[in-house]
């Protein structure tokens, strides 16, 4: 059990060792598991999904996933497939009374896929991670909300655990930490993720304490590969994942650095196409004593689980309190290098004189990402915004929120219905507070680079400053679905039935003569729609399959996994079966269909809520269903001829059909 005190504390602040080897895969089932699952209860993990950097969360002090899975463990730009850390975490040092030195550590050097619950010296201090929005039509508005998304979540070092990587059992501090992130979607702030540390002291007095953010950073293409956690077998031409590291420190903004590069030396052997993207660690600062009044700490070793130079809290202590700056071109850090290569890091700030009980120290990180290939000067923009919205206590200038958005699906055509809640926003930073100017409508093919085809703005002084002036004409009208109302509709024609397409409307103000015009976050309503015949668009009772024959060339499907896969059936009755045969008679697949509840459950190809954490489940027609060929035995459905039949459940009639399915050698079925 928790200790009381401990618990009343966070009441009152609420609202085995693996082996190394160069696919960082881990030896053998830990022990330990089942006693850690035992209390999953009060483990907590979300993912940031409200802009392009998204990051597992965790209410036990560890930060990513591990690569357990596929979901983001740092992916940015959320939705591509670039993931940028296997494992982060926060380490804490100080001296008690005794002069006693300990370290309590989110995490250490670790094998890629092992559970991050054995990783960790914190323990959850509540059963949850928080969720608050500033965002008025969010389910998690709070007015106490920081930004668009909020995360809080209470973590402490008792009881005293042994993690794995360790040498020796921790000695709590007697810490609770309350970490918050914060998310926004709009301009710079898009690419960071904020975390803010409260460190409490609820023992006796404690000294000296330094504050760090331990990363693996490796950045690659997880789609590339076949295996997970990824492997030097699975990867084809990507090969290993974890030794393509390329470290840099910028020491006027506190900023690390890391970028993707195949071959030494940077830049000229990186191959950024690979990886486009830097990613970073920056220090914002600390509290209530500024950054200014610190010294720093940047340590970069060779990854090794379980070294003897790194497995007891007098060692980590004194990497953390150097107050020194790694040399990262040495060559045991760099790429290919036979007895190296693969470096961690630890960014670090201290010392905190005294920390006395009751008392609470901040330290502020930001996790930032720009796409610059091999020039940094896109990330470095962001952590400046970063910085700025650290100085400004996190209260930035907002723009005027996106509107709720409603898409239909229909035959060729997506419709774009949205209300005007935003024209009503008011900016407390804005002066005139009521400063909203107009949409824009986006939309394509491309998650992560949608393009603008459509801006509708206030044309009436003092509105007609921006050059656009449009008014509002071309998509007014007034429309209630499911008993909403809408006053504009946008409609965007001459689509392809069954392809994947990614909208948005956005709303933006005025500015002012100190800060542009701001625009708020394509992720706030961010949409996937497939066009598809709605009902009543085409005749009843003609039920069509394509692409047939199908030959796995649709851009849907090229280069794919076999559960990746699919084709459509469209025009189907609301509510129906639909039955696949051989030609022999055998049935190879069944499901029921109701064209308002389904989001083409279970294929994976259209639609995965493991990774696909930047949208909601597909809007569809209605009248569309996605079988991804996987037979009701679980196998892939093999090359030839078959038969369907689809079941009216309203009147029992039954159409039928046939379609033809060409498999290819390079699909790798």
């Amino acid at each position: 059990m928790r200790p009381a005190g401990l618990a009343a504390a966070a009441l009152a602040l609420a609202v085995g060792v693996a082996t190394a080897d160069p696919d960082h895969r881990e030896s053998a089932v830990p022990a330990g598991v089942a006693a850690a699952q035992a209390e999953s209860i009060s483990y907590a993990v979300r993912v940031t999904d409200n802009n392009q950097m998204g990051i597992t969360i965790t209410n036990y002090g560890f930060i990513g996933n591990n690569f357990t899975s596929r979901s983001p463990s740092m992916e940015y730009p959320l939705g591509t497939g670039y993931e940028h850390m296997v494992r982060g975490g926060l380490w804490i040092g100080a001296q008690d009374l005794d002069d006693r030195i300990s370290v309590v550590t989110g995490t250490v050097d670790g094998a890629a896929g092992s559970t991050a619950l054995l990783a960790t010296e914190f323990t959850p201090a509540g059963n949850e991670i928080a969720v608050r929005s500033t965002l008025p039509y969010s389910k998690f508005y709070d007015r106490a909300a920081i930004s668009e998304q909020d995360f809080i979540g209470l973590y402490s070092d008792q009881p005293a655990k042994r993690a794995a990587g360790t040498g020796e059992d921790h000695h709590p501090l007697g810490l609770l930490v309350r970490q918050e992130n914060f998310t926004w979607s709009f301009a710079d702030f898009q690419h960071t993720v904020f975390f803010h540390f409260v460190i409490t002291n609820t023992s006796t007095p404690l000294t000296n304490a330094w504050v760090g953010f331990y990363a693996e950073m490796a950045s690659g293409f997880k789609n590339g590969y076949s295996t997970w956690p990824p492997t030097t077998a699975g990867g084809g031409v990507y090969g290993s994942w974890f030794d393509h590291k390329w470290l840099e420190y910028d020491a006027s903004l506190r900023l690390l650095r890391e970028h993707y590069c195949y071959a030494y030396p940077p830049p000229g052997a990186c191959q950024p196409d690979r990886v486009p993207e830097w990613v970073g660690i920056k220090l914002l600062g600390t509290g209530p004593e500024p950054v200014s009044t610190k010294q720093l700490t940047l340590a970069a070793w060779h990854y090794s689980p379980g070294s003897s130079l790194r497995d007891e809290d007098t060692e980590r202590y004194a990497i953390m309190s150097s107050g020194t700056t790694q040399d990262l071109t040495v060559p045991e850090l760099q790429i290919g290098y036979p007895t190296g290569g693969d470096p961690v890091t630890l960014l670090a700030a201290g010392p905190f004189a005294q920390i006395d009980p009751g008392d609470s120290i901040t330290v502020d990180f930001a996790v930032v990402g720009g796409d610059g290939a091999i020039d940094p000067a896109p990330v470095r923009q962001h952590a400046l915004a970063a910085q700025r919205a650290f100085d400004l206590d996190y209260k930035v200038p907002v723009p005027p929120p996106s509107p709720p958005l409603k898409v239909v699906a229909r035959d060729r055509a997506l419709d774009l219905y949205w209300n005007n809640a935003p024209e009503l926003f008011a900016d407390s930073t804005s002066s005139p507070p009521l400063d909203f100017e107009g949409y824009r409508v986006y939309g394509g093919e491309d998650r992560t680079r949608l393009l603008r085809i459509g801006q509708f703005d206030l044309a009436a002084p003092p509105h007609d400053t921006t050059g656009f002036n449009t008014g509002f004409t071309a998509v007014a009208h007034d429309t209630t679905i499911d008993g909403q109302e809408y006053q504009y509709r946008y409609s965007i024609e001459g689509l392809r039935n069954g392809f994947k397409y990614f909208v948005g409307v956005t709303s933006y103000d005025l500015g002012t003569n100190e800060i542009e015009s701001l625009e708020s976050g394509i992720a706030q309503n961010k949409t996937l729609a497939i066009p598809g015949p709605a009902p009543g668009e085409k005749p009843a009772n003609e039920v069509f399959v394509f692409p047939n024959p199908y030959r796995v060339e649709a851009r849907w499907d090229r280069g794919q996994q076999v559960r990746d896969h699919y084709l459509w059936f469209t025009n189907l009755p609301e509510r129906c079966t639909v039955r696949i045969y051989t030609l022999s008679g055998d049935l190879v697949f069944e499901t029921p269909f109701s064209g308002t509840s389904y989001h083409a459950d279970g294929t994976r190809g259209v639609f995965d809520p493991r990774r696909e954490l930047d949208v909601s489940p597909p809007t569809l027609s209605g009248s569309t269903l996605a079988w991804n060929l996987i037979t009701r035995e679980g196998q892939a459905a093999a090359t030839g001829l078959y038969l369907y039949s689809v079941e009216d459940a309203a009147n029992h009639h039954t159409s039928v059909g046939k379609f033809l399915i060409v498999k290819s050698d390079r699909e790798g079925f």
